[in-house]
């Protein structure tokens, strides 16, 4: 340990308050580097947000892994770039005439516009995907469509490359929270997929997908753990991939218990649930579901219904509240197609990095490998993180962008973060960040004179519980705030 830093630290501190604040915040910090997190990698900056200068300080400029942190730099870029009104469109169009007897020649296109919302049960003003779907065959009947003569294409070439970062672990994808990005999604790319527990060392009886989906061929190694164990079942399989293995536990007691799974192929599964519908309501459709090989022609005269998104503000309130990936995936790719470059994952992450280089902040040492923070090889400073939410409290977007942040005991989250800072209520909205061993607290903070703090905390590598983290962190905020 550097002998000079407690110096330093408490000297940064006496700037921002009281030579008796300054010098038991110092303490509290290093009694926890020397114990609480001995052999952990922990940095931290504390800015003022209204001038951006680093009022507190540790390891600042260390390159550390930010976990979900991270998805606070999409976010702003895109209300930066769409701005929090933009809606995003997915349209449908007619491939050949409509004939006066209700026979579509020709076939359907539906066309994705990086919608993150589209289906989704989460997001404010959506339709969650039984409602949008008969919403669709409502228009097309009304639109007078009673047969369709040609196939169902999904056309999701918006975007382009691998639909996962090729950094995310093997046990990640295949899960809901590792979902592929996909620019004709829906329903969260995910599905539920429900068993019957036994008792503790049982197999754990499948019983059903929700929703169904066509063609997914499951090999079913789950068993039943302890009551109360929670969901420790993993789903391997990858993208464009249909068979899928279940491992892991879920716990007795419960008559059902779900875990939730990637969609394999998102607009796939989109044009096949339509077509489905489509022939519920009694519109046969002489063809097959499928993927576009090939761009669609989209003529304006052939456009038979379009769906706009909720407002891009909702759409960050879930990816903040709830830490959603799926949505900062593909807002890092809508951010590629708004500079007229490919929707890719580096396309996107480079205008993420472009947007902060813009704001001031030194992204030299900065890397990003995706755009959600699931990645263990993203790596950025404590300084850097608070310097974008410190350029941000400037922004027109700012107070939307604060308030979709977490607060104490805050019933949108949810997880540990939700009860993250009790006693700092009206003064307190955070980002977290988790992957195992990795911890990570970034957001503003009002201190007890009304001065608003930008604020980032990364730790990396620790061994002791993450409520002691949290509990630590708790108590440093609530110093800095009381001055």
């Amino acid at each position: 340990m550097d002998p000079h830093r407690p110096l330093r630290l408490t000297l940064l501190l006496l700037a921002a308050g009281t030579p008796c604040f300054a010098q038991d915040f110092s303490r509290q910090v290093e009694a926890a580097a020397a114990g609480l997190l001995k052999g952990a990698s922990w940095g931290f900056s504390v800015k003022d947000a209204s001038t951006g200068s680093r009022l507190a300080q540790r390891e600042a400029e260390r390159n550390l892994v930010p976990a979900s942190s991270l998805k606070l730099l999409p976010t702003a870029a895109a209300f930066a770039a769409l701005g929090p009104e933009h809606r995003f469109k997915t349209r449908l169009y007619r491939l050949g005439p409509l004939e006066a007897d209700g026979a579509l020649r020709g076939g359907l296109a539906l066309v994705g516009g990086g919608d993150p919302a589209l289906g989704s049960s989460l997001v404010r003003g959506a339709q969650p995907l039984e409602e949008l779907l008969a919403g669709w065959v409502r228009k097309l009947q009304d639109a007078g469509v009673r047969r369709v003569e040609g196939d169902l294409v999904a056309d999701n070439r918006l975007h382009e490359g691998l639909p996962v970062p090729g950094s995310w672990s093997w046990e990640d994808i295949g899960n809901y929270y590792a979902a592929p990005a996909d620019a004709l999604s829906i329903n969260d790319n995910l599905f539920r997929i429900v068993f019957a527990p036994g008792s503790p060392g049982d197999d754990a009886r499948l019983l059903r997908l929700e929703p169904e989906v066509p063609g997914l061929e499951l090999v079913n190694r789950m068993t039943t753990g302890p009551e109360g164990s929670g969901d420790n079942g993993f789903v391997f399989n990858s993208p464009g991939r249909f068979t899928a293995e279940l491992r892991g536990t879920v716990p007795s007691g419960p008559k059902e218990f779900a875990i939730k799974g990637a969609l394999p192929e998102p607009a796939l599964f989109a044009a096949q649930a339509l077509k489905a519908r489509l022939e519920k309501a009694g519109v046969s459709v002489s063809g097959e579901a499928r993927l576009a090989e090939a761009p669609v022609r989209r003529e304006p005269s052939a456009l038979l219904l379009e769906t706009l998104s909720p407002p891009l503000k909702d759409i960050v309130f879930i990816t903040h509240k709830r830490s959603f990936n799926l949505y900062a995936e593909l807002l890092a790719r809508a951010l590629a197609v708004r500079r007229g470059r490919p929707g890719t994952v580096e396309e996107g992450l480079a205008a993420v990095k472009d947007h902060v280089r813009g704001l001031g902040v030194d992204v030299s040492g900065m890397r990003l490998f995706d755009a959600c923070g699931l990645s263990r090889s993203n790596q950025l400073t404590a300084d850097s993180l608070a310097g974008v939410l410190a350029a941000m409290s400037k922004a027109k977007a700012f107070g939307i962008y604060r308030d979709s942040l977490v607060v104490p005991g805050d019933p949108d989250a949810t997880g540990h973060i939700k009860s993250f800072g009790k006693g700092l209520e009206g003064r307190l909205w955070t980002k977290s960040g988790s992957l195992a061993g990795v911890r990570s607290y970034a957001g503003y903070l009002k201190t007890r004179k009304g001065r608003l703090l930008a604020f980032a905390f990364i730790a990396n590598n620790y061994v002791c519980a993450p409520a002691e983290l949290d509990r630590l962190h708790e108590r440093l905020l609530a110093a800095l705030a009381a001055d």
